[in-house]
């Protein structure tokens, strides 16, 4: 069944997606290749409608965190490259050879493995080296050891059935300081002398390193490619750089309840007490949906264009609206994040009351909420 409208749902605006691609493809260059990272469902916005949009803007190379992930993409019959950044058990491997998927490897000894797995099967994998310049998670360590990250990966550059298409790494990024900007510098400087190493010997691949953050404080880093997501979606910080694009979706309900409450009333959980004769709103969503229990009695949310804040803690299901200052009727459309009226939340300040991120944001939505796409057709 589909519930449309009816009580809670998330729109994603896929013309503001594919525009916001076109615009860091632009910004970056055309000679600069662009990866856009699909992971944890598109950030909580279907990774499938997503990719879909984004190949039709031109996005040819995508990104995500798990195997399933990317099948997930592949039996939707999205067929352009995909690199899978999380590691991959070795009995999966050949999923991935069979589906044209690209792995990440971190080791001699793991790109050995998946060698042979490709080798009986008379196929070739695509493989990408990970290095770790400091996020201690995925990759050859570079740190102290750039020489020796760099005979490893030349060896894994001589397998047989591996066929190396890139070298890339995750830097922290914490340039909104000076201190911070000269990390980023080191960390990148690790990262080119690794790849400059590899090139000299005559192994040559595409080089990535720029996330989001990286991308907007760090034009240097552009390299072949840049892997972006939170930017894509309009959920990444500036960080104080005048490039900014705009949030992708908007997070909306309906009034089904209303309620008169004397003054002094225990509200909802807790209790808390109203101060005044209350009119309350009664909307259909809770920590349930993913909303934080932490923004309780302090969230903005916009009915007929004004603005009013939940009263009292977040139940699972509901949440209570103060709406005595505004001719509320049960029907009303409810928007939690994004534009109404000439109002708006954004994202980022629902992000802060708790402080938290965007990308948390989006990510914790629930299934219960429908996902409606805005202008399908490019």
């Amino acid at each position: 069944m589909d519930y449309g409208k009816n009580r809670t749902w998330l729109e994603v605006d896929l013309a503001v997606l594919r525009e916001n691609y076109r615009k860091i493809q632009q910004r970056v260059s055309p000679a600069v290749g662009v990866m856009a990272v699909v992971k944890a469902d598109a950030y909580g916005l279907g990774a499938v409608k997503a990719t879909q949009a984004l190949a039709a803007a031109g996005c040819r190379q995508f990104g995500t965190a798990y195997l399933e992930e990317a099948m997930e993409l592949r039996e939707n019959g999205i067929q352009a490259p995909i690199l899978v950044l999380g590691p991959v058990p070795l009995h999966q491997v050949e999923v991935a050879v069979e589906h044209r998927l690209t792995l990440q490897v971190s080791s001699l000894a793991m790109a050995a493995a998946f060698d042979q797995v490709a080798a009986r099967m008379g196929r070739t994998l695509g493989v990408q080296i990970a290095a770790d310049v400091g996020m201690a998670r995925f990759g050859l360590p570079l740190e102290g050891r750039v020489e020796a990250a760099a005979e490893e990966a030349s060896a894994i550059c001589r397998l047989p059935h591996l066929k190396v298409e890139g070298y890339y790494t995750h830097l922290q990024v914490l340039g909104t300081t000076p201190e911070g900007q000269e990390f980023d510098r080191h960390q990148f400087g690790l990262f080119r002398e690794f790849t400059d190493r590899l090139y000299a010997a005559g192994f040559r691949a595409t080089r990535h390193c720029a996330c989001s953050a990286m991308l907007l404080l760090h034009p240097q880093s552009y390299l072949d490619q840049v892997r972006v997501s939170a930017l894509l979606f309009g959920l990444q910080n500036p960080l104080g750089q005048p490039f900014q694009l705009p949030e992708v979706v908007s997070l909306r309900s309906r009034v089904v309840h209303l309620k008169q409450v004397p003054q002094g009333s225990p509200v909802g959980y807790g209790p808390h007490y109203t101060q005044r004769d209350t009119r309350l709103a009664i909307i259909p969503i809770g920590f349930g949906d993913g909303l934080h229990r932490s923004v309780s009695h302090k969230a903005p949310v916009l009915i007929r264009g004004q603005r009013a804040t939940v009263f009292g803690k977040l139940c699972m299901d509901f949440c209570m609206v103060d709406v005595t200052n505004i001719p509320a009727e049960i029907g009303d459309e409810v928007t939690l994040i994004g534009k109404s009226g000439g109002q708006s939340v954004s994202i980022f300040e629902y992000a802060a009351l708790y402080g938290g991120t965007a990308c948390e944001v989006t990510t914790s939505l629930g299934k219960r909420i429908n996902r409606i796409y805005l202008h399908e057709q490019d």
